[in-house]
């Protein structure tokens, strides 16, 4: 009876253990380099930058920063202006091309881009109605852009340790760079004031 016992918790404890590999594995998986970079994309694309910055590395001040500013621009632009880089978001398609593992550690991801061409979209319409309807009839104009990540492991998890090219915000990016375009003089003195103010702020906490 004694052994009967024994032979059932040695089963329990097996088994036990299987089921914690298979949790660890299946979760190893969801945080493969890959997937880490499509939830970095997916949480731009949303505009959920706090997400996204959980996904970098601590030691990149640099991605960090331009998150946390797309996160206060998103909070403080007028809705034209929210509503065009949402829109260049959601029309953003990314593609990985190639994954490399250099033998270092770390893990490099490339990534085509497909982007609305936003300076070639305004000189046609700043209507974001007008921009969908040239999206769905096939018309809108795009550029390609490669871009390329690499990835580090800390604290055991992949982190995005590098960035170069095209990513998720350069659509947000390209919106903010002609903001001149879609807001009035009045509404562009007021947004580069607050963003002047933020920067200014961010600079004495340094």
């Amino acid at each position: 009876m004694k052994r009967l016992f024994s032979l059932i918790v040695f089963i329990a404890i097996v088994l036990a253990s299987l089921q914690f590999w298979s949790k660890q594995a299946i979760s190893f998986q969801k945080e493969a380099p890959e997937v880490v970079i499509g939830k970095y994309l997916d949480a731009v694309i949303s505009s959920d930058y706090q997400t996204a910055k959980t996904l970098v590395s601590d030691q990149n001040e640099d991605i960090r920063e331009w998150l946390e500013f797309l996160h206060f621009v998103t909070r403080v632009a007028p809705e034209k202006l929210i509503s065009t880089i949402h829109l260049a978001h959601s029309l953003t398609q990314h593609q990985i091309m190639q994954t490399d593992s250099p033998g270092d550690g770390t893990v490099t991801i490339h990534v085509e881009s497909t982007v609305p061409d936003m300076e070639k979209i305004l000189e046609i319409t700043h209507s974001v109605d007008e921009i969908k309807s040239l999206y769905e009839n096939g018309i809108l104009p795009v550029k390609q852009k490669q871009g390329t990540f690499i990835l580090g492991r800390e604290n055991n998890l992949w982190k995005i340790k590098e960035m170069e090219g095209t990513s998720g915000d350069s659509a947000s990016k390209i919106a903010m760079d002609l903001a001149e375009k879609l807001l009035s003089r009045e509404e562009g003195l007021k947004l580069e004031n607050e963003i002047r103010e933020y920067q200014s702020k961010k600079r004495s906490e340094v």
